[in-house]
């Protein structure tokens, strides 16, 4: 079964290829630095709760008042025998905890974007995104067949001059005929900002006659972190009524895995009968659903606010820390990107009082850098094209960091930064860019 084949030379050449033009290949089988070794600064677990032994306990006792065969598998999709009063439940709280009209639970965020853009748009509509919607989206949007447009990145100008060209071409969105979907992130993993979604709806609703727009964001990198008892971006903008669909995930602040999709209920009704990776999936097990209840419980407490809090300050100081440390690094090695300044509020990832977990620390270098501090027991990773245009590390804050672990991350930074590799006069070749 081992021997060649034109399918397994093909795919060994797509490989080889992108290891020489420079991009990351992966390989889940090389050493992982020691989770004793360093502090978590890279992960997406925002506010520490996949190591809170507090939220452990809870979901443990959870675990032991489980009914008998009510904790392991659902043993089906929610259409034949994996429906329960427990998931039914599950999604009741989460309608009432976002205020939203109706939920309906995926198995992961990717499942859930990917789901509505595949199925929801119909056969006359239009898409509208962000260009760094995340690839679930694109993968919907594929299914769909739609005619999809795509903004600059957080450009408000653009989406506007977007628009208006889609609402020339299409006179049946005007005509109430056909909905102009608009799809964008709260807040962007690898450029860590938030995007402009006051003045996004602001457009739309001044643009498009009432009931022919469709606004779907994405709270992934937001659940939790914000917005009253950490229901979100939308919620804290206060445009619950004003966005029609969003989509929480719970891989990141929630220190779980899967999703929710908070829509209408025709939607969510829509979804439920038409949706394949819906229909043909297993549900979500029982210790899953008593695992985000343990989660909702502590996100909606008195520890929750404390950790919302707690997070925000460490971001700022993160931020004005890593932007005071790399002022004199040359940006041909190591930038923040544009940044005015870090304590200027109206800056995207530090906008309406609330600062980004995500810090994009820009360099041509990504591989060497993250090679430097996996040896110091740091998950690091880099990330490259064909991911994103500019390569870059991730710095990524939580509530269960310290002042003195980012100022220890920090001074790893610099210290690579300053080191004899990319000392001044070393000539930069391209034998060495093939390396990166």
């Amino acid at each position: 079964m081992s021997r060649n084949s034109p399918l397994l030379d093909s795919l060994q050449r797509a490989v080889l290829h992108r290891a020489q033009a420079g991009m990351t290949i992966f390989n889940l089988d090389e050493p992982l630095p020691p989770s004793a070794y360093a502090s978590d600064l890279f992960s997406n677990d925002y506010l520490s709760l996949s190591t809170d032994r507090s939220l452990r306990d809870i979901f443990l006792q959870r675990i032991q008042a489980a009914a008998p065969g009510r904790l392991l598998g659902s043993t089906g999709s929610r259409l034949a025998t994996g429906n329960s009063a427990e998931s039914n439940a599950l999604e009741k709280a989460f309608k009432d905890f976002f205020g939203a009209p109706s939920a309906l639970l995926f198995p992961s965020g990717f499942n859930a974007n990917m789901a509505f853009c595949a199925t929801v748009p119909q056969n006359t509509d239009v898409i509208i995104y962000d260009e760094m919607i995340h690839p679930c989206c694109r993968e919907g949007m594929r299914l769909s067949s739609r005619p999809s447009y795509r903004f600059a990145h957080n450009s408000v100008a653009s989406f506007e001059e977007c628009l208006v060209s889609v609402l020339r071409n299409y006179p049946q969105i005007m005509r109430g005929n056909s909905t102009v979907f608009v799809l964008m992130e709260s807040l962007y993993s690898m450029e860590g900002d938030f995007s402009p979604l006051t003045e996004i709806v602001g457009l739309v609703e001044s643009l498009v006659p009432a009931g022919n727009s469709h606004i779907v964001v994405d709270e992934a990198h937001t659940s939790g972190i914000c917005g009253p008892n950490g229901t979100g971006y939308v919620s804290y903008l206060g445009l619950n009524e004003h966005v029609h669909t969003k989509i929480h995930t719970f891989g990141k602040a929630w220190g779980f895995h899967g999703a929710v999709v908070l829509t209408s209920p025709i939607i969510r009704d829509y979804l439920i009968n038409f949706a394949k990776s819906f229909i043909f999936s297993t549900s979500i097990p029982y210790a899953d659903i008593y695992a985000l209840e343990s989660c909702l419980g502590i996100i909606q407490g008195i520890r929750g606010h404390e950790l919302r809090k707690r997070l925000n300050h460490l971001s700022r100081y993160a931020r004005k820390t890593l932007f005071i440390a790399l002022r004199k690094v040359p940006e041909t090695i190591l930038t923040l990107g544009a940044m005015p300044d870090v304590m200027d509020a109206s800056i995207s990832s530090c906008d309406r009082g609330l600062c980004s977990p995500i810090i994009p620390v820009f360099t041509p270098h990504a591989r060497r850098l993250t090679d430097y501090l996996l040896q110091r027991g740091y998950a690091a990773a880099a990330v490259t094209y064909p991911i994103v245009r500019q390569p870059r590390i991730r710095v990524t804050v939580h509530a269960g960091n310290t002042e003195e672990e980012i100022d220890a991350l920090v001074n790893h930074i610099v210290a690579w930064a300053n080191s004899a590799i990319f000392s001044a006069g070393t000539p930069y070749t391209t034998e060495m860019r093939a390396r990166l």
